[in-house]
């Protein structure tokens, strides 16, 4: 039996339908280095058919499967996934455990629930856990195919809309990056696949493969993950933080561009909406704050990928708050006054466009046509 005291590393596997998740599992199993895995598959359905494929590729003595079925493991399934982890950790027989996400799951909040367990698992005198690396394996054709407009290797059964939506979330938050199946394209391709992922991803290790054919060495033991530095390696993030240092040669030499817009006036909902739909294919990712005429108290997050466009709300101005509570907060929070304007206080649109060959110019012409004038009721001095 290990140590109680040396931690079970969880590795988790996450790529879109058919990246090669499932065969790098298998590539893992089969590893003659004596490692001792559980896995932990979840496929979406009644039938985990993953897990078939794994269990008749032939698991070794050393090796357990756990199939999660009927959910996904970041929602449904979550309180199955914390007894799984918890059950491996105490018993002493594993020194990983693997965990493959179902393809069309997104990726933070099933680390969010992985990590917070962990977390947990460290103080509560069993044997601890912690979350090691997050692989994101990637299908080369379908990679270039979805970013090069195509939509020939579209599943009949899957929205078409959802796949870019779904590649760049699993690019952006992971800390290992696996270009599979690179005999199926060019090495110029693979070159410019490599510049998209770092227009979109800017600190994950990217490894070439065939067949799913990776060193253990960058999947197991890496001590890449953290959950902070994971959710701010997006490179639109760092972007917003740090806009005059974004533009990588290696991406600009494919004409992928980044570029921060930011106003301060508000955006009237209607005419952005209809704006919105008219977006061409070349942008690839945007997100950011967003100020609106119709609820100007409101900060509202608007994120793209894709064709796919989601308005959320994200609290209040500090500008909205009556003045004994808004000082209070600029006192506690003395931050807020870099970006804090005397009429608008910090009302603002700021969005992060990625893209590639784009107009930037009609862009923002487009973007400056939907704004409205603003009129304070008071001074934010």
């Amino acid at each position: 039996m290990p140590n109680s005291k040396q931690p079970v590393k969880i590795i988790m596997l996450t790529g879109y339908l058919g990246a090669g998740k499932t065969t790098l599992l298998n590539n893992i199993l089969a590893n003659d280095e004596g490692i001792r895995a559980a896995v932990i598959v979840n496929d979406i359905g009644e039938v985990n058919v993953d897990a078939s494929l794994i269990a008749e590729g032939g698991l070794s003595e050393t090796d357990s499967l756990i199939p999660l079925t009927n959910g996904c493991i970041c929602c449904t399934l979550s309180a199955d996934l914390a007894n799984q982890l918890d059950g491996i950790a105490k018993s002493g027989d594993f020194d990983y455990i693997i965990i493959e996400a179902s393809g069309i799951c997104e990726p933070i909040p099933i680390a969010y629930t992985i990590s917070s367990f962990c977390d947990q698992s460290k103080s509560g005198g069993q044997a601890p856990l912690a979350l090691d690396n997050i692989v994101a394996v990637v299908d080369c054709a379908r990679m270039f195919d979805e970013f090069h407009g195509g939509k020939d290797l579209v599943e009949k059964d899957v929205d078409e809309d959802d796949i870019e939506s779904l590649l760049i979330q699993q690019i952006e938050f992971c800390t290992t990056l696996v270009l599979n199946k690179t005999d199926t394209v060019t090495p110029d391709q693979i070159a410019e696949l490599k510049a998209i992922v770092r227009s979109l991803q800017k600190d994950a290790v990217i490894v070439e493969a065939e067949h799913a054919q990776v060193p253990m060495s960058e999947l197991l033991d890496t001590g890449r993950f953290d959950f902070n530095r994971a959710y701010n390696s997006a490179a639109w993030m760092d972007a917003m933080e740090h806009p005059e240092e974004h533009d990588d040669p290696e991406v600009l030499e494919y004409g992928i561009e980044t570029f921060i817009y930011q106003r301060r006036a508000p955006f009237d909902l209607d005419k952005l909406s209809d704006y919105v739909s008219t977006w061409p294919e070349s942008i690839i990712r945007s997100k950011g704050m967003c100020w609106f005429e119709q609820d100007p108290d409101m900060c509202y997050v608007l994120e793209q990928a894709g064709h796919q466009v989601h308005l959320t709300q994200n609290g209040l101005f500090v500008a909205s708050a009556p003045d004994g509570e808004r000082e209070r907060i600029l006192r506690e929070n003395p931050e807020l006054l870099k970006d804090w304007d005397p009429e608008c206080g910090d009302r603002m649109t700021k969005l992060c466009f990625i893209g590639r060959h784009m107009d930037k110019e009609s862009l923002i012409k487009g973007l400056d046509d939907c704004l409205v004038e603003w009129v304070p009721d008071e001074d934010f001095e």
